[in-house]
C-alpha cells in the first residue's frame, strides 16, 4: 500500500550506495511508496549533494569507492545545514562493532544486507516521522523562545516562566507534567484548587484527570463529585472552553447558575467563588484543560491568563514529546518484532533462531547442561503445493507451526520457522530422550490434523519428518557440530519418512 503523506510534497531520500543493483531495488521501492528519490555512487557527490538540496533521509552505505560511509556521515553531521538530516546505514557489515561506529557517527538506524524491503520501509517511515516531529518540536521552541523574549519585561512573569517551565520538561510522562503544572500554577498565582480535563480516546468528550489544592481545606468532596462527570462539546465551563478553545473566566459563580456552571451547589458548598479555565493547544488540537479556583470573587484577569497561556504552550510541547516518545517506543516495538518474527507462520523468524540458539548454547556451556536441537520437514510439501495451490501450502504451514507452538510451552524453548517448509526447535537443558519425546508428539500431532495430501506416496495426510541431535556444549564441540548432527538425523529420516531420527 502506497505511503500517505499529509504535506504537499513528498519526502525527500538521498540514497548512497556504489552497487546500481542496491540503488535500482532501493529507489524503486521507495518511489513506489511516494518518496522522491536522489542517488549517488560515492561519499563525495553524497555530501555535496546534500548541501545543495537537503534531503529528508539519508539511506547510506559504509564500503563507498572514495570515502566510506562512516566519514560521510561525519563530514554531514558537522555542517550545519546538514547535521539534522537522519541517516540510516545500510550494510553488509554485521559485526557489533561496525553498528556500534554507525552510531557513534551520528547514524540513526542501521539495517543489515542482504535487506528486507518491507524492513526498510518502516525503518525509513519510522525516522521520517520522528524527524517531521522533531522539526515541529524546534518551531514550537523558537515560537516559545520569541514570545517569552518579547514578553520578558514582566519580572514576575519571567521568575514564574523560569521556575515553571524547567519543572515541567523534566517530568516523566504526561500526568506528571499536569501534576506539576498545576502544583506550580496553584502556588504563584495563589488559588484554591486547581484541576485538568482531557479528552477521551475517542474525542466525543472530556474527562476528569488530576487535581491539586495546596492549603489547608479539604476539597476531596468537590474532588470526588467531580471525577463522576464528563462535558461534551460547549457544555458546561469546560466544554465551552473545549469547543472555543480559548479562555474564559467566570467572576462570581454565585451569579450564574448550573447551566452555566454545573457543579455551581457542591462549589459555593466548598466555598469556590470564582473560577478560570485555559486550554491546552497542539496544532490546533486541545490536549488539556487547566480549571483554576479561588475563594473569593475575582475581576478577570488578562494578565494572568496570559501568563498560564505561556505555562500552557510550554506544557502542550511537553504533552507531545511525550507523546511522541511513547509513539517511538511502540515503533521500535513492532520494528523488533518485524525483524525476529516470521511473517507467514507467526514464530520466530531463522534471523531470531540462529541469534537464540547462539545464545542458548553459551548458556548450557556455562551451566554444563545438554542443548537439543529437532529440525523438522514436511513430507512431500512440494507436490502438496504444486496439487493445492500456494495458497493452501500457506494454510498448511500456519496449522502445522500453530500446532507445534502448542506442543513446544516451555519459556525457555524455541520454535522457529527454519526454511520453506522446515521448522527448528530449540531446546535448552533436554536430553536426546526429552527431545524424541517431544519430537515424536509433535509428530502424532501433526499425522492427527488429518490434513488430506493426495499425492503424498506414504500417507494420506500431511506428515513431518524429524532430525534430533542433542550435546553438552563443551570447549572441544561446536553450535556447527550441534545443527550438522540434527540435519544428518534429518536426513537418514527421510529415508523413511513420517518419523523421528536422532545423532
Amino acid at each position: 500500500m502506497d505511503k500517505k503523506n499529509s504535506q504537499d510534497l513528498p519526502e525527500n531520500i538521498l540514497v548512497v550506495d556504489d552497487a546500481p543493483e542496491n540503488l535500482r531495488l532501493l529507489s524503486s521501492m521507495l518511489e513506489h511508496h511516494g518518496y522522491h528519490v536522489r542517488k549517488a555512487i560515492n561519499g563525495r557527490i553524497a555530501i555535496n549533494g546534500a548541501q545543495i538540496a537537503k534531503p529528508d533521509l539519508i539511506l547510506l552505505d559504509i564500503n563507498l569507492p572514495d570515502i566510506d560511509g562512516y566519514e560521510v556521515c561525519q563530514k554531514l553531521k558537522s555542517l550545519e545545514q546538514t547535521k539534522e538530516i537522519p541517516i540510516i546505514f545500510i550494510s553488509a557489515y554485521s559485526e557489533e562493532v561496525d553498528k556500534v561506529r554507525a552510531f557513534e557517527v551520528g547514524g540513526r538506524d542501521y539495517i543489515t544486507k542482504p535487506f528486507q524491503l518491507r524492513e526498510v520501509l518502516a525503518r525509513v517511515e519510522n525516522q521520517l516521522s520522528i524527524y517531521q516531529l522533531q522539526m515541529q518540536l524546534k518551531e514550537k521552541n523558537l515560537e516559545l523562545q520569541k514570545e517569552f523574549i518579547e514578553r520578558q519585561s514582566a519580572e514576575e512573569q519571567l521568575r514564574f516562566l523560569l521556575l515553571t517551565t524547567p519543572a515541567i520538561s523534566a517530568t516523566l510522562d504526561i500526568h506528571s507534567a499536569l501534576d506539576v503544572t498545576l502544583n506550580h500554577i496553584c502556588s504563584n498565582i495563589k488559588c484554591d484548587f486547581g484541576e485538568a480535563w482531557l479528552p477521551s480516546s475517542d474525542n466525543s468528550r472530556l474527562v476528569y484527570s488530576q487535581s491539586c489544592y495546596l492549603n489547608s481545606q479539604d476539597f476531596s468532596q468537590f474532588q470526588n463529585y467531580s471525577k463522576r462527570l464528563t462535558f461534551t462539546s460547549n457544555v458546561d465551563l469546560v466544554g465551552r472552553v473545549w469547543q472555543a478553545q480559548d479562555a474564559e473566566w467566570i467572576e462570581n459563580i454565585s451569579e450564574t447558575s448550573p447551566t452555566v456552571f454545573q457543579r455551581y451547589d457542591i462549589a459555593l458548598k466548598m466555598g469556590l467563588k470564582s473560577a478560570f479555565a485555559v486550554p491546552i493547544l497542539w496544532n490546533d488540537q486541545v490536549l488539556a484543560i487547566l480549571v483554576f479556583f479561588k475563594k473569593e470573587t475575582l475581576a478577570k484577569n488578562q494578565h494572568l491568563i496570559d501568563l498560564v497561556k505561556i505555562v500552557g504552550t510550554h506544557l502542550g510541547v511537553v504533552m507531545q514529546s511525550k507523546k511522541a516518545e511513547y509513539i517511538l517506543k511502540l515503533a521500535n516495538q513492532r520494528l523488533s518484532l518485524l525483524a525476529t518474527l516470521d511473517g507467514l507462520t507467526q514464530i520466530a523468524n531463522r534471523h531470531r533462531f540462529d541469534q537464540y540458539l547462539e545464545q542458548e548454547w553459551q548458556r548450557m556451556k556455562l551451566e554444563n547442561l545438554p542443548l537439543s536441537l529437532i529440525i523438522c520437514d514436511l513430507d512431500f510439501f512440494k507436490l502438496y503445493n504444486d496439487n493445492y495451490s500456494p495458497q493452501a501450502g500457506d494454510d498448511c504451514l500456519k496449522k502445522i507451526a500453530k500446532t507445534i507452538q502448542k506442543i513446544v510451552t516451555r519459556p525457555e524453548d524455541l520454535v522457529a520457522r527454519y526454511g520453506g517448509e522446515e521448522f527448528g526447535i530449540i531446546l535448552p537443558n533436554t536430553n536426546t530422550e526429552g527431545a524424541l519425546i517431544i519430537a515424536e508428539t509433535i509428530r502424532s500431532e501433526v499425522e492427527n490434523l488429518k490434513i488430506i495430501h493426495g499425492q503424498s506416496p506414504i500417507n494420506e495426510f500431511v506428515t513431518i519428518t524429524m532430525g534430533i541431535s542433542s550435546i553438552v556444549p563443551q570447549e572441544n564441540n561446536s553450535l556447527a557440530e550441534l545443527i550438522t548432527l540434527a540435519e544428518q538425523a534429518l536426513y537418514k529420516a527421510k529415508k523413511q519418512r513420517n518419523c523421528s531420527c536422532q545423532l
